[in-house]
């Protein structure tokens, strides 16, 4: 997450901005940002996806720009995908050791580069509490021209490519994914501005506190990136199956949860996109026979754009029998399933 950005002002409270403009210092000089709606320049770029990733496989938009100008939260579908004053759009991926293997952050569009960072550590903000004003963390500026600006923030230790006057073309790599800044796991915080003013990439509009739950257009995404992101208000990060109950934070998850032998406990684990109150959970274990040896249903209580949740059994007297065993999760809504997901392991 990334609520003030290092190189131009990003809205936390809309009502503050609308009673009083903030400026807030930047890198090389400073920047003043209303949330007052505007009409769009009929100049605006066209942006092709900014992660080199498969949206839905290996990597997840998890959080979008919020419409809301009071203190709730209200994403452009009307929808809860969003936190408050939040003024960009979150593309995770699922591990440490997805960001480790290196996922390439782009240009969205042709430009010249106007500032970057790439100095700050990728630590976790439940651990490194002191940023030094530096929330966005690692970044990139790009200027594309007609007052439209693009921001590329949190990205990983020491793989910024680029410099700033430098020329570059859209899909030119900037940097990889990271977790600098303040960031609880590897994530892009991609943010779009014009003439200083936050847009929605999805609608191509100003905040102004509207929403539609009609399918928009393409906003400023190309039209073919546009039908892959499509909107996904519920989905999974990871499931999996473990003999002790993974830390909730994926920072603390140094590895991947392991089974510890036959004798030790089985759970199944998840961490979820946009649960919501009243959802139904099930999870189920199945043994190598493919009868089941644990299930159960729970309903969700409050829920949360991020949503953790685990159910498991303790071995029986003799211990688990050797072979492969599946967990599957289901989270069902008024009656819908929102996510059906399914991990195995083997037990030796």
């Amino acid at each position: 997450m990334s609520r003030i950005g290092f190189f131009g002002v990003n809205i936390h409270r809309l009502k503050k901005r609308l009673a009083a403009a903030l400026a807030l210092t930047i890198l090389n000089g400073a920047s003043l940002c209303s949330a007052q709606p505007s009409a769009v320049s009929p100049s605006s770029p066209q942006l092709i996806f900014p992660v080199k990733c498969e949206v839905g496989k290996t990597c997840l938009v998890q959080k979008l720009v919020d419409h809301d100008p009071g203190p709730g939260r209200k994403d452009y579908r009307c929808g809860t995908l969003t936190t408050d004053g939040h003024d960009g759009v979150d593309i995770r991926l699922r591990t440490l050791q997805d960001m480790e293997a290196g996922y390439d952050v782009v240009a969205a569009a042709d430009g010249v580069v106007l500032r970057t960072r790439d100095d700050e550590p990728d630590v976790s903000s439940l651990v490194r509490k002191d940023r030094n004003g530096k929330d966005a963390g690692n970044g990139v500026v790009v200027d594309h021209g007609n007052g439209w600006e693009t921001q590329y923030s949190h990205l990983k230790s020491g793989s910024v490519a680029v410099r700033p006057g430098q020329k570059i073309i859209a899909g030119e790599r900037l940097g990889y994914i990271g977790m600098s800044g303040n960031s609880e796991f590897p994530h892009l915080h991609f943010s779009v501005r014009h003439e200083g003013r936050p847009i929605d990439p999805f609608t191509s509009a100003a905040i102004s506190g509207q929403c539609s739950r009609a399918v928009p257009v393409s906003g400023l995404w190309t039209p073919s990136v546009a039908r892959a992101l499509g909107y996904v208000p519920t989905a999974a990060i990871t499931v999996g199956l473990a003999s002790d109950v993974p830390p909730r934070s994926v920072a603390e998850r140094k590895g991947t949860p392991q089974i510890t032998g036959r004798q030790a406990p089985l759970l199944l684990w998840v961490d979820i996109i946009g649960a919501k109150d009243g959802d139904m959970e099930e999870f189920s274990i199945a043994g190598p026979d493919g009868n089941p040896v644990h299930s159960q249903l729970v309903r969700v209580a409050s829920g949360g754009l991020s949503w953790f949740a685990y159910s498991g059994k303790r071995a029986p007297p003799s211990g688990w029998v050797a072979g492969r065993y599946t967990g599957r999760y289901v989270l069902k809504r008024d009656g819908q399933i929102m996510i059906s997901a399914e991990t195995s392991v083997a037990i030796n």
